[in-house]
């Protein structure tokens, strides 16, 4: 894996650092109109926001840049040393761009209906975090914490769906 910092687009398996702005990773389909997201309690305490082509994924408060891991993935598999976990229905129909508010990436994604698993792992090197984005090809898409952790406070999906900001 490279470090991708000319800002162009990031190929699968790529890396990138990123300062997270308002707690919050965001992915989206580049032609999103709209893709910023309301948050309920529900979906504070499930680490996620979610409708039909963006993503809002909750990141503790911290200091320092993190590193964004994407990769497609043929099984869903958590590291054993996540700490906590996440995963939500995506079709993958464009470009996506992944990021914060203020900082995106253009990110190609092979095109297809996928469970995206957002996986949050210890920081290392600079990094306080490490966030994988894995995307699995799947015929059945679905929600589910699939680890709980200290940064979530309920283990069921409390609200599928959110509203656009």
């Amino acid at each position: 894996m490279q470090d991708n910092n000319d800002r162009g687009a990031v190929n699968v398996t790529d890396r990138f650092s990123i300062f997270v702005a308002h707690t919050q990773v965001l992915v989206h389909l580049a032609h999103h109109p709209r893709p910023g997201l309301i948050w309920t309690d529900a979906h504070v305490a499930q680490g996620f926001a979610w409708a039909d082509g963006v993503v809002s994924f909750g990141v503790p408060d911290h200091d320092g840049p993190c590193l964004i891991e994407v990769q497609p993935f043929d099984s869903g598999a958590l590291m054993a040393d996540a700490l906590w976990a996440v995963q939500v229905p995506f079709e993958v129909t464009e470009t996506l761009m992944i990021g914060t508010l203020f900082d995106m990436r253009p990110v190609n994604i092979p095109v297809g209906q996928c469970n995206l698993v957002f996986e949050a792992l210890a920081g290392r090197d600079d990094h306080a975090f490490v966030f994988n984005l894995k995307f699995v090809k799947t015929d059945r898409p679905d929600f589910a914490i699939l680890r709980q952790g200290d940064a979530l406070t309920t283990d069921v999906v409390l609200r599928k769906l959110a509203e656009l900001a």
